[in-house]
């Protein structure tokens, strides 16, 4: 299917994740605190001249972008600058450390960092320029170098690989989403119901309930002062053209348009998707090994009454040719909109049709 060629050329930056070079700290957890920090937090560590100059602007472009699809401007991490002087030992326990360094960096600080990494590693591969390593501080922790001879060569290199940076942290931020979602009860009833009437999987959190359940449409919610909605739809597969911008609106307004309503009370109300005051951003990506599209924008009620942020996936099970449309949305007026998102990408990604799971368990 042309689709999923299209996809492959858009996706593999995805797969460049892997070409980061990893070591292991040789330390043992078990003498490790666990790491701290807020959600989405990112300690920097680097020279503050470089951090005004033309290597801050090329990270402050990569880990400032704003979160698409949210309404109001939320950065997609919560970055602090720290002059490596100031690094200490409260500071080396967050959650997600980048340290930069260039041999060209002649201050005192520069120095600091350089001494970070083993010495002439900078030298010895001048093709390299950003490695990963876990818990050398704090157990649960991800610490990047970035890493070249000048400051110039880094930011241009750090500018061709804003992808590659981003992805590496927010699938990171995923993980302990996923991690500490399911230590509490885990709503393994809903996962077999699921399977046994849906053909497909989804780890459901405690604190949701069952919504609506239909042969087509399944949606899960958890209310509360953030609102938090997942729903599932599954038709079957006809053509290529489902992929299509436009086309995905109109199948989520379908959606959306016939299952929820924004008043149970009146079958009238029901919720769209806003075209008019800020556009749906879509992209190219792979979605638990399939080629899907993935739709970020502002939904709202038809009478105006609310809205808020949601993210959908649309992608193919080839075995069983059925289309599925997923999605997470929320309902959090004048509340900070990233992290509840966050989540539910994460819940999102634990989606998978039962012939995944025989895949899995044959193999």
């Amino acid at each position: 299917m042309k689709i999923r060629v299209k996809l492959h050329q858009t996706v593999i930056v995805l797969f460049s994740l892997a070409l980061i070079a990893c070591s292991d700290s040789g330390i043992d957890q078990r003498l490790l605190t666990k790491a701290a920090g807020k959600p989405g937090e990112i300690i920097l560590v680097m020279d503050s001249v470089q951090w005004k100059g033309v290597l801050g602007d090329a990270l402050r472009k990569t880990l400032n972008t704003e979160v698409p699809g949210l309404g109001r401007p939320e950065p997609l991490f919560y970055v602090r600058n720290i002059e490596p002087t100031l690094f200490n030992s409260v500071l080396n326990k967050t959650k997600n450390i980048i340290l930069v360094a260039t041999l060209d960096s002649k201050t005192k600080g520069g120095i600091i960092v350089r001494n970070f990494m083993s010495p002439n590693y900078i030298q010895e591969h001048p093709e390299k320029f950003i490695i990963s390593q876990q818990d050398i501080y704090a157990s649960g922790q991800e610490v990047l170098y970035l890493f070249s001879a000048t400051e110039q060569e880094l930011a241009d290199r750090i500018n061709d690989n804003k992808n590659l940076i981003r992805n590496f942290f927010n699938e990171k931020e995923k993980a302990r989403l996923i991690q500490s979602m399911y230590v509490a009860k885990e709503r393994t009833g809903f996962s077999t119901k699921m399977k046994e009437e849906h053909s497909f999987d989804l780890r459901i959190p405690n604190g949701y309930r069952l919504e609506a359940n239909q042969p087509n449409f399944v949606w899960f919610r958890s209310p509360g002062e953030i609102d938090k909605n997942i729903i599932i739809y599954q038709t079957k597969y006809t053509s290529d053209e489902v992929f299509e911008n436009s086309n995905i609106v109109a199948l989520r307004n379908q959606v959306t348009g016939e299952y929820i309503f924004e008043d149970p009370e009146d079958p009238t109300s029901f919720i769209t998707t806003d075209t008019v005051n800020i556009d749906a951003v879509f992209r190219l990506v792979k979605f638990n090994g399939k080629f899907s599209k993935e739709i970020r924008g502002i939904w709202k009620a038809n009478n105006l009454s609310m809205g808020g942020p949601f993210i959908g996936y649309v992608f193919v099970d080839e075995t069983s040719n059925i289309l599925y449309y997923i999605e997470g949305f929320i309902i959090a007026p004048g509340k900070n909109k990233r992290e509840p998102m966050r989540e539910l990408e994460a819940i999102l990604s634990t989606f998978k049709t039962t012939s995944e799971l025989d895949d899995q368990s044959s193999s």
